[in-house]
C-alpha cells in the first residue's frame, strides 16, 4: 500500500462510503469511515487520481508518490445539489401502528412556512387541524381537543412544544433524526391520551466536530458538538436560542401613551446532550437537559376606543426544565430501554383580575423490553409512570375558565363571583403497564394485539382513583411490493387534565375520558419513491368531561359540582397522503383530510360542531433543488373556516355598566375558507470545510388576510371579522461546519 486516504463531502466534511477511487489502472472503494487504500501505484512520477461518484462532481488530482514511501491524502467531493443537512437512513422501523408518517430532518428543515423549524411541519400532515394564524402551538389531531394529543421526545412527553405564537419550537431541530406522526390507533406502548401522538426522535451525536450559527429577523441560535477524545464513545452537544423581539418592540413602542410593555415578549431555550456508547459494549447511556422560557407583559394605560370598560394589564410567563437519563441494552434477540426524567414546569398568567400561578415538579419513568422468540413472533412490554405535583394559586371568574365548545369566556360576565384558591398542592399519579405481541400469521400478514392497564389517582385532598383496561389490535397485509392493506381497532383512555380533577377548578370525582378508534386503509407504491396512503377512520368519544350546574354535598357542605362526565362525541373522515420521497433534487407531498367532528355536551342537547371542525383540509408542498446551491419551495393550504357562534343581541347590566351578549346556536356559523401560499428560497455556498445558507421564507406570499374570528363593539351593536397576518417575510443566514 503506497496511496491511502479519506474522501469527504465538501462543506459538510461528511465521510463518504462506497466511493470508487482510481489511479494508474487500479481502483478501490471507501469503507464506512470514508477511508481507502491503493497498492502498486507507480512511484516517483505524477499519477492522475480520479473519483467519479453519483450525485457528485467528477474529481481529479495529480499526485507524486515518493519512492519507498506512503502518501496519505484527503479529497473532498462537491455535491451536485448541496444541502447542509445530513440524512442517515438505517432502514425502516418495524411498524406497530397502521397510521404512521415519518418525515426526515432533511425534508422538514426547508418546508416553506416553517422558518426552518422541523417540528412545525406536523401541522402539514393529514388529520391535523389548523388552529390559528401562525399555529399557536395547539395540536388538534383527528377532531380531538387540544390536550388530547401528546408530543413525545425520545419516549417521554415534552410539555410545551412551541414558544408563544408558535414562532419556534422549544427544542433545537438540528438535534433531530426524524418525526413520527401517528394520528390514531397507536400502539399499546402509549397511554393517557385519546387523540394522536407525535414521536420526536433525536439523532446520534457526531464524533467529529460539528456546529452552526443561525441568525434571522426574530432570533439567533447556535449549536456545537463533537467527541471527547479522552473517553472512547463519548460525545457532547450544546445548543441554544434567544429571540430579540423585545429589543425591536421596545424601540418601536417608545413614546406610546396608550400601551406600554412591562416585559417585552422574549423567549429562549437551550439543550445539553451527552452520549456515551462504549466500544464493543451492548450498553449505551445518554443525558439530555432542556430549558425553555417565555415571558410577556404589557399595560393598557387607558381604555381603548372600542371598549371603554377594557383596561388593565397582562403578564404571562411559561417555561420548563427537564433532565433525562437513558440507558439502552441490546442483545441478540432482546433489548431493554429505560428512561427517567425530572421536570420543573412554570405557568403564570395575570389577566386583569384573573390570575393563575402553577409550579410543577414532575417525575417520569418509562421501561420497555422486547424479545424476539422467533422470526414469526416477538413480544414487547413495559411500564411507564408519571407522578405530577403542582403548587397552584389562583383568583378567577368562573367564566374565565374556557372549555371546548363554550363561548362565554369571549366576553366574561362582570357579575361572576370571583373564585379564590389559596396556594394548594395538587397531585396526579398515573402508572401504566402494557404488553404487545407481533405475530406473522403468514409471511406477508402480521397482527399486533396488545392491551394496556392504566391507573389514575388524584390527590392529596379528596383522593380519588380509577383505572382503565384498553385492548387494541392492528393488522397489516403486504399483498405485494406495491400494495399493503391495514386495519386497526382499540380502546383508549385519558385522565383529567388542566385542573379538571382539582377543586375549586373542577371535580375530583371525574373519571377518565374514553374513546374507541377504528381505521381501515391501504398503502400503494406505484413508482419508486412515490408513496400513497388512504385511510378511513371513526372515533367514538364518551365520558367526556363537561361543565354542569349540579351541586353536591361533601362532608356536610353543599357546593357546585362544576364538572361531570356527561359528554359524548364522534369523529369520522378520510385522509389521503400522496408523497414524493426525498431524492437528490425534489420532494413534496399532498395531504388532504375530509372529516367531521361533533359533540353532545349533555343528554338531550343538540349535536354541535367541534370548535376546530374543518370539513376540508388540503396542503400541497413541493421543494426543488435548482443546482448551484439554489433551492425553491412552496406550500399552498386551503382549509375550511372554523365554526363560529353568532351573537344575536345584548342586554345591559346597569349595576356594572356593561353589556352581556345573547348567543345563537353554538358553532352554527363558519368563518370564510382559509387559503394561503408560503414560499421559501435558499442559496447555499459551499466552502472547503463549511457551508453558508441564506434563506428567505415568506408567509402569505400573495397577502390574503384570512378571517380568523368575530369581533364586536363593546355594546354588541356592531360586528366585524378580525383578520390574520399579512405578508410575513423571514430573512436569515445559517453557517454550518
Amino acid at each position: 500500500m503506497n496511496l491511502a486516504g479519506r474522501i469527504r463531502e465538501r462543506g459538510t466534511r461528511r465521510k463518504l462510503s462506497g466511493i470508487e477511487i482510481s489511479a494508474a489502472g487500479r481502483s478501490a472503494f471507501t469503507d464506512r469511515e470514508g477511508r481507502f487504500e491503493l497498492r502498486g501505484v507507480p512511484e516517483g512520477e505524477p499519477v492522475e487520481i480520479v473519483v467519479a461518484a453519483p450525485g457528485y462532481e467528477r474529481f481529479t488530482a495529480r499526485e507524486t508518490i515518493p519512492p519507498g514511501q506512503k502518501l496519505e491524502v484527503e479529497y473532498r467531493l462537491q455535491a451536485l445539489y448541496s444541502s447542509p443537512f445530513e440524512a442517515t437512513i438505517e432502514g425502516e422501523r418495524e411498524r406497530t401502528e397502521i397510521s404512521r408518517t415519518t418525515v426526515s430532518k432533511e425534508e422538514t428543515e426547508r418546508v416553506p412556512g416553517a422558518q426552518g423549524d422541523s417540528l412545525k411541519v406536523v401541522e402539514d400532515l393529514p388529520g391535523v387541524a389548523r388552529t390559528s394564524p401562525i399555529g399557536g402551538g395547539a395540536l388538534v389531531i383527528r377532531g380531538s381537543k387540544p390536550g388530547d394529543s401528546v408530543v413525545y421526545l425520545d419516549g417521554e412527553p415534552i410539555p410545551l412544544l412551541y414558544h408563544f405564537a408558535a414562532l419556534s419550537s422549544t427544542f433545537n431541530p438540528d438535534l433531530l433524526e426524524a418525526i413520527d406522526f401517528v394520528p390514531g390507533n397507536f400502539s399499546s406502548r402509549y397511554g393517557d391520551l385519546t387523540g394522536g401522538l407525535v414521536e420526536v426522535r433525536t439523532r446520534k451525536l457526531r464524533e467529529e466536530p460539528h456546529g452552526y450559527a443561525n441568525l434571522n429577523l426574530l432570533e439567533a441560535s447556535a449549536l456545537v458538538e463533537g467527541a471527547i477524545p479522552e473517553v472512547p464513545g463519548l460525545s457532547v452537544a450544546l445548543a441554544g436560542r434567544r429571540s430579540y423581539i423585545d429589543y425591536i418592540l421596545r424601540a418601536v413602542l417608545s413614546g406610546n401613551t396608550d400601551f406600554s410593555l412591562t416585559v417585552a415578549p422574549r423567549y429562549y431555550d437551550a439543550q445539553l446532550r451527552v452520549d456515551w456508547r462504549p466500544p464493543d459494549n451492548p450498553h449505551s447511556f445518554s443525558l439530555l437537559a432542556l430549558t425553555s422560557d417565555d415571558a410577556l407583559g404589557f399595560v393598557l394605560n387607558r381604555p381603548t376606543e372600542q371598549d371603554p370598560n377594557l383596561s388593565g394589564s397582562i403578564d404571562a410567563e411559561t417555561g420548563f426544565q427537564q433532565i433525562r437519563l437513558k440507558h439502552e441494552w441490546h442483545g441478540d434477540r432482546a433489548s431493554i430501554t429505560t428512561v427517567g426524567m425530572y421536570e420543573r414546569l412554570l405557568l403564570s398568567f395575570d389577566v386583569g383580575v384573573n390570575n393563575l400561578h402553577l409550579l410543577g415538579h414532575d417525575t417520569y419513568m418509562r421501561n420497555t423490553a422486547t424479545y424476539d422468540l422467533s422470526d414469526a413472533f416477538s413480544l414487547a412490554g413495559g411500564l411507564d409512570i408519571a407522578n405530577r405535583r403542582a403548587e397552584v394559586s389562583a383568583v378567577f371568574r368562573q367564566s374565565f375558565l374556557y372549555r371546548e365548545g363554550e363561548y362565554n369566556n369571549q366576553f366574561p360576565r362582570p357579575d361572576d363571583a370571583l373564585v379564590h384558591s389559596a396556594p394548594t398542592l395538587y397531585t396526579r399519579f398515573s402508572p401504566g403497564a402494557w404488553v404487545e405481541g407481533r405475530i406473522h400469521v403468514l409471511p406477508d400478514l402480521s397482527l399486533t394485539p396488545g392491551v394496556r392497564l392504566d391507573l389514575y389517582r388524584y390527590g392529596p385532598t379528596e383522593p380519588h382513583s380509577s383505572w382503565t383496561l384498553s385492548p387494541r389490535l392492528t393488522a397489516r397485509w403486504e399483498t405485494s411490493e406495491q400494495l399493503a392493506l391495514k386495519a386497526g381497532i382499540g380502546l383508549y383512555s385519558e385522565g383529567a387534565r388542566n385542573g379538571d380533577a382539582a377543586y375549586p377548578f373542577g371535580n375530583p370525582a371525574v373519571v377518565p375520558e374514553r374513546a374507541w378508534q377504528a381505521t381501515l386503509g391501504a398503502e400503494v407504491r406505484p413508482l419508486p419513491g412515490v408513496f400513497i396512503s388512504a385511510e378511513g377512520f371513526y372515533k367514538g368519544l364518551y365520558d367526556l368531561i363537561v361543565r354542569t350546574d349540579a351541586v353536591e354535598t361533601v362532608g356536610g357542605v353543599t357546593r357546585a359540582q362544576i364538572l361531570d362526565n356527561a359528554g359524548i362525541g364522534r369523529v369520522f373522515g378520510l385522509e389521503l397522503l400522496v408523497r414524493k420521497e426525498l431524492t437528490e433534487r425534489f420532494f413534496g407531498w399532498v395531504a388532504y383530510t375530509l372529516s367531521r367532528s361533533d359533540r353532545i355536551d349533555r343528554p338531550g342537547e343538540v349535536r354541535r360542531l367541534f370548535d376546530f371542525d374543518q370539513t376540508h383540509n388540503l396542503t400541497l408542498i413541493a421543494s426543488y433543488k435548482l443546482g448551484r446551491g439554489w433551492q425553491i419551495g412552496g406550500r399552498l393550504r386551503v382549509i375550511s373556516g372554523n365554526p363560529d357562534t353568532p351573537v344575536v343581541g345584548a342586554r345591559y347590566l346597569a349595576n356594572f355598566d356593561a353589556y352581556l351578549p345573547i348567543y345563537g346556536a353554538t358553532n352554527s356559523l363558519r368563518v370564510p375558507t382559509f387559503h394561503q401560499l408560503d414560499v421559501r428560497v435558499d442559496k447555499t455556498w459551499t466552502f472547503e470545510g463549511w457551508m453558508l445558507d441564506a434563506y428567505l421564507d415568506v408567509l402569505n406570499a400573495y397577502n390574503h388576510r384570512s378571517i380568523e374570528g368575530s369581533a364586536y363593539s363593546y355594546d354588541f351593536s356592531q360586528h366585524a371579522y378580525f383578520e390574520g397576518l399579512p405578508v410575513v417575510p423571514t430573512l436569515g443566514l445559517k453557517g454550518s461546519f
